[in-house]
């Protein structure tokens, strides 16, 4: 199984703590020098605003001249999960433009995330599957892992196994709080970390027993025959928690 490490983001990225005040004489960009040390970013400043196609190509090229296995994935806009909620035309056209920007990033997987707020209730459910159907036909290929957030979706698992099943998707997590539902045909597991505790669980600090338990976890999805693994850190300390778990994965 091979294991791809990131972070959801690179906005908060600081290269001076990694390479020094004189970064800029060797990157052309923060993205650069993130794409240094990781192999893999989640685009999420697109869940709020879509960029140009030509900002995102650019940012392959700084990406991939710094790292030529470097991938990135691609977080849906907030249009289609929070906003219209999967229910008109309107979700349709901000996922195609979404698409747009993976294609200009050479990525073939997005991500959609679903607020709590989103229940599996009847109408939402029709409106999900609606849609599904929709991205199916008209996109074949594209690979999409879903995150559906709340309770409801925990408490209906069976609902929630049977729409990944039926239209291939991931089922992503968070592995601290849930076990994977569905891999999807290609056997792939999109993981992503939250931090836990109180006040807020985006200040947690991941700990080398925590980091023991993650790869830990990673082992066990072999049973699964997963082939791939996404693995992304979302919290305050996430660019360090990544590094940490680089490392703490060799010694596996």
């Amino acid at each position: 199984m091979k294991v791809v490490i990131g972070c959801c983001g690179w906005g908060f990225f600081r290269p001076k703590l990694y390479f020094g005040k004189e970064w800029k004489s060797r990157f052309k960009s923060t993205l650069q020098a993130y794409a240094s040390l990781f192999d893999l970013v989640e685009v999420n400043s697109t869940f709020y605003k879509l960029p140009k196609a030509k900002t995102a190509e650019r940012w392959k090229e700084e990406a991939r001249e710094a790292n030529e296995d470097f991938s990135f994935t691609v977080k849906c806009s907030r249009v289609v999960t929070h906003e219209d909620r999967f229910a008109t035309k309107q979700s349709k056209e901000a996922f195609e433009a979404t698409v747009k920007i993976a294609k200009a990033l050479d990525s073939n997987l997005l991500l959609l995330q679903t607020p709590a707020s989103f229940k599996c209730e009847s109408k939402s459910v029709k409106n999900l599957r609606s849609f599904l159907r929709w991205v199916r036909r008209r996109f074949k290929n594209l690979i999409i892992a879903w995150e559906p957030r709340g309770k409801s979706w925990v408490e209906n698992e069976s609902v929630a196994l049977s729409i990944c099943k039926e239209f291939d998707l991931i089922h992503c997590v968070d592995p601290f709080r849930d076990e994977p539902l569905y891999f999807s045909k290609k056997k792939i597991a999109y993981l992503r970390l939250h931090g836990m505790g109180k006040p807020s669980m985006y200040n947690y600090k991941f700990t080398k027993n925590d980091m023991k338990k993650l790869g830990n976890f990673l082992l066990s999805l072999k049973k699964e025959k997963v082939k791939l693994a996404y693995v992304l850190f979302n919290n305050i300390y996430m660019y360090e928690d990544a590094l940490s778990f680089k490392q703490s994965l060799k010694k596996l």
